[in-house]
């Protein structure tokens, strides 16, 4: 949805009946689509101005997020062990019989939250790209 100031939408809302035109050409002319018309048009007598302010798209809640205790501990380990990368940490994790792992993919991002991740390695992957190694036919 287009990020306005509530007093543009107001001005768009009532543009069909004050000016006599349809509301495709009101939405035509400032851009939007017939639908987030109908949408800010039903905030709009349902909730008056107020309902047209722009509104958070972050989700009320992340059921599948990392626990808080997962996260610590991952931090903890990188900690003791600042030599070891997310998939070392993840094994860890498992070799602890941590409940629910997350995945090495999940450890990169705590690490990388957790200010925790120093650059990329020399001699990783994207340091071989395009030296032959590692692939086939050459």
């Amino acid at each position: 949805m287009s990020e306005r100031r509530p007093e543009c939408w107001i001005d768009i809302l009532l543009a069909p009946e004050r000016d006599r035109l349809s509301v495709t050409e009101v939405c035509r002319r400032n851009g939007i689509s017939r639908k987030t018309f109908y949408v800010y048009r039903d905030r709009f007598r349902a909730q008056g101005p107020e309902g047209l302010a722009p509104r958070s798209r972050r989700p009320k809640s992340s059921p599948r997020r990392t626990a808080r205790e997962t996260e610590a501990l991952v931090v903890r380990i990188r900690a003791a062990q600042p030599g070891w990368g997310a998939r070392r940490i993840h094994n860890e994790l498992v070799r602890r019989g941590v409940t629910a792992v997350p995945a090495v993919s999940t450890v990169h991002a705590i690490l990388r939250r957790s200010g925790l991740l120093t650059g990329s390695r020399a001699g990783g992957a994207s340091a071989r790209a395009g030296q032959g190694i590692g692939v086939r036919g050459r």
